[in-house]
């Protein structure tokens, strides 16, 4: 299990380096909490080639100069670069491009189409991402009929925040080809009204009749301009390293160009995800480490069931407000087994997404007959809602929980409806993992969830609320963690989870130079405090990726 326990933060400033350490190239200076128990604050930091050579006071870092070397100040408190480990990279680069339907009543969401499809040329599809009904007056699905209203001769398509479902029109569903006698495919639904007429929802697999409406995958050079804003976004965020959670070959090709070009700025930890991409890296087998530790594709992901918020998460019992429903299968039993024996054979890591208590427990029993071990380092991604029975399993196997703290704003919209009182305390109890010695790995699951801000997985571990600061007391604030855990199953949480921990999760001696700078000491501040906390600098390798100082100064320019 991570360590968790609060580290003292008023221990004497201590100084690391061997006798023969090279002289660095790079001081960085000024405040860090290192989150290295053998010297947990220190002065400075000395790095040679994008590796940490010294960590300790300013003189004795400098110490260590044989000859000239840049010196840094950091304008604020420098922790271990934060990682995300549950991404979507080209979501969020095409994201950026797109309507942003994000915290957005019903009446919005429908302004802002009207007002693109106004803009947009005509009969262009119009499309966008972030609603959720849980936003809306009444919180319930959509309709084409509502989209009928203002999008004129325009096709419109907007998926949900979770990328389960998507709310399209009457004009989508004509080019798709969906009507009341076309049937829902395996692992997909049509929402349908009391006549049996395609209401304008399609959950999971329906949204494969959307292929013929959206446009061709994007070319080379889209991919790369949305691969790169996206780069750029997270280091705005602090992000130093993200696992890209399910990913094709197209865009590992781009992660590679940039690499090659050194471009590629933040860590990428890729699981190649689909038929194509896993039988090709079957046979070829898994990259660790390309590029200084900036690329490794070691892990396939497998999706097996929907979201909990389109009632495509697979329940063992039926969903409270819909008793008809128990969610969808998205893979089979024989499907796993097999993947499972294969990635093994290999040397790959497996990664399934399991969001409904019915899915964890069959991703852990699959698990268990592929005879897994703990230095697999499997993982279930989102877990959001585990039988109390199955959570020691998942320590007896070492089975390693991705969650996402800041789910707690979407699933305290609407989780207690979807699932009942009996039932709500099993959605996400991450204190209850950690208490159960369960290994976690803190990520986002951005653009499927409210925000990709480390400040706001901060928050929702340690507040209990979403990133705008809601409930007020805390979402079941029994299951909150303390700030030091919080910070380590944000930085060493997912170095282990990627097999990374010898070389990132802590500021220490023989690391990469990965730095997170903050606006002040998150040990220092209490309660909403905790949301103010932004973002200063961003160092990968030794290299500032983000310097808000440069950030400030080009706005007030413009």
């Amino acid at each position: 299990m991570l360590l968790v326990a609060t580290v003292s933060l008023v221990s004497a400033w201590c100084g690391s380096s061997a006798p023969d350490s090279p002289a660095p190239d790079t001081i960085f200076v000024g405040h860090f909490i290192t989150l290295d128990a053998s010297r947990p604050l220190a002065e400075a930091v000395g790095v040679k080639n994008g590796r940490i050579v010294s960590v300790g006071s300013r003189s004795e870092v400098e110490r260590g100069r044989s000859g000239p070397a840049a010196t840094i100040e950091i304008p604020g408190v420098a922790l271990p670069g934060f990682a995300d480990a549950h991404v979507h990279l080209a979501s969020l680069g095409q994201q950026l491009e797109r309507l942003d339907l994000r915290g957005l009543t019903k009446e919005q969401v429908l302004e802002r189409v009207s007002a693109a499809a106004r803009e947009a040329p005509p009969g262009a599809l119009v499309s966008g991402s972030g609603w959720d009904q849980g936003f809306f007056s009444p919180p319930v699905f959509p309709t084409a009929s509502d989209l009928d209203a203002v999008s004129g001769d325009h096709p419109i398509v907007l998926s949900r925040i979770d990328g389960h479902s998507s709310w399209v029109n009457s004009r989508v569903l004509a080019l798709a080809g969906i009507s009341r006698r076309t049937p829902d495919p395996a692992g997909g639904r049509i929402e349908r009204n009391a006549a049996k007429e395609p209401t304008g929802i399609l959950v999971d697999r329906a949204q494969d009749a959307l292929s013929g409406v959206r446009p061709a995958g994007a070319a080379g050079a889209d991919r790369e301009r949305r691969v790169r804003a996206a780069l750029q976004q997270y280091a705005r965020w602090g992000l130093t390293s993200v696992h890209d959670a399910g990913t094709d070959l197209e865009t590992i090709a781009v992660y590679k160009d940039l690499l090659a070009r050194g471009d590629l700025t933040v860590r990428v930890y890729a699981m190649a995800s689909g038929k194509t991409a896993t039988d090709d890296y079957l046979a070829s087998g898994p990259e660790v480490d390309l590029g200084d530790g900036r690329l490794t594709i070691r892990s396939f992901k497998v999706v097996a069931d929907g979201a909990l918020g389109s009632r495509g998460a697979a329940l063992t019992d039926p969903y409270a407000d819909a008793p008809g429903e128990r969610g969808l299968d998205l893979v089979s039993d024989g499907e796993l087994d097999q993947l499972i024996k294969a990635a093994r054979a290999k040397g790959f890591q497996v990664n399934v997404h399991a969001i409904g208590d019915r899915t964890v427990r069959r991703v852990l029993d699959a698990f268990e007959r592929g005879g897994i071990t703990s230095q697999e380092r499997f993982r279930i991604e989102h877990a959001s809602m585990i039988a109390p029975a199955d959570r020691a399993r998942f320590a007896r196997l070492g089975v390693i929980a991705s969650v996402q703290p800041v789910f707690v704003g979407e699933y305290s919209r609407w989780a207690e409806e979807r699932v009942g009182p009996a039932r709500i305390r099993w959605v996400l109890p991450i204190r209850d993992l950690i208490a159960e010695g369960v290994p976690l790995a803190f990520g986002t699951d951005f653009t499927a969830s409210d925000s990709g801000d480390p400040i706001a997985t901060l928050s929702g571990a340690v507040l209990r609320q979403s990133a705008a600061g809601v409930p007020s007391g805390g979402w079941y604030s029994d299951q909150k963690v303390d700030v030091d855990t919080a910070l380590r199953l944000m930085t060493a949480g997912p170095a282990r989870a990627a097999f990374e921990e010898q070389h990132l999760g802590s500021i220490a001696v023989g690391r990469y130079a990965d730095l997170t700078i903050l606006s002040h000491d998150p040990y220092a501040l209490g309660g909403d405090d905790l949301r103010t906390l932004r973002v200063r600098m961003t160092v990968v390798g030794g290299r500032v990726t983000f310097d808000a100082r440069s950030a400030d100064e080009g706005s007030a320019a413009r």
